[in-house]
């Protein structure tokens, strides 16, 4: 399927939950990561960045 010349969009509110287990999941398998998808993981995880302390996400990666 050649997608080059579509433009797909998607606005979804994402709940606290949602994001939690997108990041975790994202981490666990980062190395089954589609290629192109790395800015979305990196979003995801810049959210739980964003809203921890440095000791919680040491917590929540573990």
């Amino acid at each position: 399927m050649d997608t080059t010349d579509k433009e797909f969009k998607l606005q979804y509110d994402f709940t606290s939950n949602e994001i939690a287990l997108l990041a975790k999941f994202l981490r666990d398998n980062q190395d089954k990561l589609p290629d192109g998808l790395e800015q979305f993981a990196k979003a995801i995880e810049d959210s739980v960045y964003n809203v921890l302390s440095l000791d919680e996400i040491r917590g929540f990666f573990k």
